[in-house]
């Protein structure tokens, strides 16, 4: 991990540049006046949500948000693209909960988990891969994507997951948009999720456990940027903290990443960076992911960041300082895994 000063709008500038040189590397195949999930009251601070929401008899799991009802239903946790082909993507800032992971050569794929939120658009949809599919597990999610590797088919199709299948589902509660060529081009609703689980049988009353949040922060370093180098020019991330969307605005090839349809920008409330064990399996770049022994982290909101260790609880990876849990900012949250905390440079 780096630290150091650093002057983003030319760095990114100089990513939009260098991306647009670069074209597509990919290996294998593959005005805002509220944040999402912000009421028109807040100020957009995590605090002034924490504070608001206090009123509420309930919170949703995943994000922290207040709710004047108990939410039990079942999340969807959706695979979804980020080659270049892909972006930007839909309903990608809907999303409740994000993780970010290396799935071939240097592109990263997301496990997007659907909860709060009901987007009439998600995607595009893309393939499983077997550390995904364990992850989804731990928050009792109905898993969803285009296919897989052998392992993530195996695993994804086997009776103790409750699976959809966007190839047999092609046509009918899966579309193909005719602006991007095929396998980019597969999306999916909320709504039709929710259709075809019913006729699977999959239940939907199974919510997913509850995500420890905290509007206060605890002694951290500023943070004001950091960038996760996964490898290649198209491919780096980078994440910018802006108050007036209430959290870091996140960056992909050097480009601001916003919603292809509505041009909401994606801005989670906290990331939490991991370090895990990765191991190249085959000739495509695909990998072995080690989700399980825990590890060094680093977790930033609000503007600042804190080192500290993540934990495999159940399935779902969390934030621990010792041996205590770490709360999340209230709003949207990525989990950023790497395979070593020296691609992550944090600029203060």
């Amino acid at each position: 991990m780096k630290t150091g000063k650093w002057l983003l709008s030319a760095v990114l500038c100089f990513g939009v540049l260098a991306a647009a040189c670069s074209g597509n590397d990919a290996a294998g195949e593959d005005d805002i006046e509220n944040a999402p999930g912000m009421s028109e009251e807040s100020d957009g601070t995590p605090e002034a949500a924490a504070n608001q929401d206090s009123e509420y008899a309930y919170r949703m799991p995943l994000t922290g948000i207040g709710s004047d009802q108990e939410v039990t239903r079942t999340a969807f946790g959706v695979m979804m693209e980020n080659s270049v082909s892909a972006r930007p993507q839909t309903g990608l800032y809907q999303a409740d909960l994000v993780y970010e992971v290396l799935s071939e050569g240097n592109i990263t794929r997301f496990l997007t988990f659907y909860h709060s939120n009901e987007p009439e658009e998600i995607g595009p949809v893309r393939s499983a891969r077997d550390y995904y599919v364990h992850l989804n597990n731990g928050y009792n999610a109905i898993y969803v994507s285009a296919g897989g590797s052998s392992d993530g088919l195996a695993l994804a199709e086997s009776p103790d997951v409750p699976y959809i299948s966007g190839l047999v589902y092609d046509g009918r509660y899966f579309s193909r948009s005719a602006e991007r060529s095929a396998p980019h081009n597969m999306y999916t609703s909320y709504e039709d999720l929710v259709t075809v689980s019913e006729q699977l049988g999959h239940d939907l009353f199974d919510g997913p456990p509850e995500l420890p949040f905290s509007g206060e922060l605890s002694a951290g370093k500023p943070a004001v940027s950091f960038e996760i180098n996964y490898g290649s020019t198209a491919n780096n991330v980078a994440y910018k903290y802006d108050a007036a969307l209430g959290g870091y605005q996140r960056f992909n090839g050097g480009v601001a990443i916003i919603d292809h349809r509505d041009g909401t920008p994606v801005a989670p409330a906290s990331v939490f960076a991991v370090e895990m064990e990765h191991r190249v399996i085959d000739e495509l770049g695909r990998r072995d992911i080690d989700i399980s022994s825990g590890g060094d982290a680093y977790l930033f909101r609000e503007g600042t960041v804190e080192a500290v260790e993540w934990k495999n609880v159940d399935g779902a990876i969390l934030p621990f300082k010792d041996g205590e849990p770490v709360g999340f900012s209230p709003g949207q949250t990525w989990i950023n895994v790497m395979p070593d905390l020296d691609r992550l440079t944090i600029y203060d």
